[in-house]
């Protein structure tokens, strides 16, 4: 995917967020915590591409996140904040899991995931600079 069909994708994932949140956490759950996590997938990539440590065409799928091995096979290379950026990519994933299937969970769940979205986008954020 180009970069600017990237950036795309992740401002409309962030708007679902926005949206989904303004009419209410609880009853939003699913879509909070799958918006949060393709989001999350998008700004990373694209944070790695400003990096220049992959190319616009590198794609991730989400469940690579779930396990140790593969995030390593995946990307081996080091950048600023790795472990913290890879732990909270982590914790996103184990909350979309819990969320977007199965019965509803308490909201405090739901927080927690957007918590770590928010900081995510403190760490990796840089995709706001247009390049």
């Amino acid at each position: 995917m180009r970069l600017e069909e990237r950036r795309k994708a992740l401002e409309e994932h962030e708007t679902n967020i926005k949206r989904c949140i303004d009419f209410g956490i609880s009853e939003n759950q699913r879509n909070i915590v799958f918006n949060i996590s393709q989001a999350s997938i998008e700004m990373f990539s694209i944070y790695l591409i400003g990096k220049n440590l992959i190319t616009s065409s590198t794609d991730f799928g989400h469940r690579i996140f779930k396990k140790s091995s593969e995030i390593s096979e995946k990307i081996p290379f080091d950048f600023l904040n790795k472990p913290k950026i890879l732990d909270l990519m982590r914790k996103i994933e184990e909350k979309r899991l819990l969320l977007c299937y199965g019965k509803r969970k308490a909201e405090k769940e739901v927080k927690e995931a957007i918590d770590f979205w928010n900081e995510l986008k403190q760490l990796a954020g840089e995709y706001n600079e247009k390049k």
